[in-house]
């Protein structure tokens, strides 16, 4: 019997996150492509997306420039405040991660969870943009600590990760359309392999912490799934009524590759391991998340 592809990515999320965990070793080995696996799982996530819809998103970008709105500014600046006066040493990674751009790897879960895609990659485009500008001044504002995110490196992690991707879709259904078919109706498992890379990557990076401090690890993890439900209901509250599953997963899916990384560099690994340990929810919720939006769309 074939296993369903619901069991198939609960498998590979959990064996994936535990190898990176228990063996990080072998984590270590590809967690320098990260961006490479990611681009590639877009890639298998955007062939399907029909240019002239993206296009129509940004030519009527009321909805759009309004979530994106939300997203930078209302939900941290929101989440700063509530956590400073529930427990205050996660304030600041609070702050980071709710004010991070829309994640790359969201177009992966739009398409489990039949979403509408174009809606989230501008998201990912407008998000991206102005992040590096709006983060770090509002970071300085509250907490009164300086850090920069490149705008160079922002473009060229767009430019590697999402516009190669979405370009190379275009060409390939132009002028291979059967490598085009093949790509889409295989898309699923040949993106779980990717996501088996990227989470065995990022679990790596974070195994010390499992081994370490429960406590602190406990902490952070529950964070992690209140951050996740809390940008999920507020993408779904704010976005146009049929897009509202595009608005959950552009909210609640963030690039936090970005945050740890920033967060490692300028604020220390207590800081960043909110942001890396928010690739739990981001993938155990995949399943869940498309469950409810089959009984809220029924």
């Amino acid at each position: 019997m074939r296993p369903s592809n619901d069991a198939v990515l609960a498998f590979a999320i959990a064996g994936s996150m535990s190898a990176g965990v228990l063996v990080p070793q072998a984590g270590l080995a590809v967690e320098p492509y990260l961006l490479v696996w990611l681009g590639v799982l877009l890639f298998f996530n955007l062939i399907r997306l029909k240019p002239s819809d993206l296009v129509a998103t940004f030519a009527r970008p009321k909805s759009l420039a309004a979530l994106a709105l939300v997203k930078l500014v209302a939900l941290p600046l929101a989440m700063y405040a509530i956590t400073y006066v529930l427990y205050r040493p996660l304030a600041l990674p609070v702050l980071l991660v709710s004010g991070m751009s829309t994640g790359l790897g969201a177009p992966f879960v739009a398409n489990i969870v039949r979403a509408r895609l174009p809606l989230i990659v501008g998201m990912i485009i407008a998000t991206s943009l102005a992040v590096p500008f709006v983060l770090p001044s509002m970071t300085y504002g509250l907490v009164g600590s300086e850090f920069e995110l490149p705008v160079a490196d922002m473009m060229l992690l767009l430019a590697l990760a999402l516009f190669i991707p979405l370009v190379g879709g275009y060409v390939v259904k132009r002028k291979a359309p059967r490598a085009s078919e093949f790509a889409d109706r295989n898309s699923f498992l040949l993106s779980i392999v990717f996501v088996i890379l990227i989470n065995m990557g990022m679990f790596s990076r974070l195994s010390p912490f499992f081994f370490s401090d429960q406590i602190f690890l406990v902490q952070n993890i529950l964070a992690s799934f209140a951050c996740f439900a809390v940008f999920a209901a507020i993408g779904f509250a704010t976005a146009p009524k049929g897009d509202r599953p595009a608005g959950m997963v552009a909210t609640a899916y963030v690039n936090n590759t970005l945050v740890m990384v920033f967060a490692l560099q300028f604020f220390g690994p207590e800081t960043a391991a909110l942001a890396g340990l928010y690739n739990i929810p981001y993938y155990a919720c995949v399943l869940p998340l498309k469950k409810l939006l089959v009984r809220v769309n029924s």
